[in-house]
């Protein structure tokens, strides 16, 4: 009985892996070259399976390009910190939430950053969205949610004067929304302006894209600049910059 179970476990664990060397194959290749150029052969062949084993996991290229968005929500969940508190420490019963420079710090580095790593789901996304209705459904699920996080977030900030000029839930929601969106084509809209991407080393290309999530952080700062703390906007401007500087390849 015992070592059926341990079998068991150990084909679980090996099918577990197989499936996370096929997205991972998956991701690595549409961010080098497209979605639309990259078929079920050549991700089996970069995971160093035969398309037979591919096909026993995933039965077409849609079904991998959801897990791969399910694990940019489960890597956002971490970031967003999921299950607990949006600020730094949980308010005393009775009392507001304290707003946080630092966690609104690590959303928006820690947003910017997964968006690079997944690169390919920016610049393919209204496609992506328009040809499966179940990427669709769920893309619309976590979008909103994490609008409505980022309203949460930044609420304390409204209580504590550091963020003004918002005259009711309306004006916050199409800050949010419009940060959200910037945030989300930064580096699709940095690659636009860059000619010899398609020329470039991979350490050249590396350095580009950590200076479009650069950008876009500062950007998405700049947004907020006409409503924030002047203090406030300047230790945000700090971290972020700091962070970056510190990450640069």
């Amino acid at each position: 009985m015992i070592s059926r179970r341990i079998a068991a476990v150990t084909r679980t664990a090996a099918r577990r892996s197989t499936k996370d060397r096929i997205v991972d194959s998956a991701i690595t290749l549409f961010n080098e070259s497209g979605i639309s150029a990259v078929t079920t052969n050549h991700v089996a062949e970069h995971a160093g399976i035969s398309p037979g084993n591919l096909y026993y996991h995933y039965a077409n290229k849609e079904e991998i390009i959801r897990d791969a968005f399910e694990r940019v929500n489960a890597e956002a969940d971490a970031i967003w910190g999921v299950g607990e508190s949006t600020t730094a420490t949980a308010p005393a019963s009775g009392t507001s939430p304290r707003a946080d420079v630092g966690a609104f710090h690590r959303m928006l580095v820690g947003n910017l950053g997964l968006f690079a790593r997944y690169a390919f789901f920016a610049r393919e996304l209204p496609a992506l969205l328009r040809a499966d209705p179940l990427l669709r459904a769920r893309y619309v699920e976590v979008a909103q949610r994490r609008t409505a996080q980022l309203e949460e977030l930044l609420a304390p900030f409204i209580a504590a004067g550091l963020l003004r000029d918002l005259d009711d839930a309306e004006d916050l929601h199409a800050l949010v929304e419009t940060a959200w969106v910037l945030g989300l084509f930064c580096i699709p809209y940095a690659e636009t302006l860059d000619a010899s991407t398609t020329t470039r080393s991979a350490r050249a290309k590396a350095e580009r894209l950590h200076q479009a999530i650069e950008r876009g952080a500062l950007l998405v700062l700049h947004l907020l600049r006409p409503h924030l703390d002047p203090m406030a906007y300047a230790a945000l401007v700090v971290l972020v910059r700091t962070e970056l500087h510190g990450s640069a390849p």
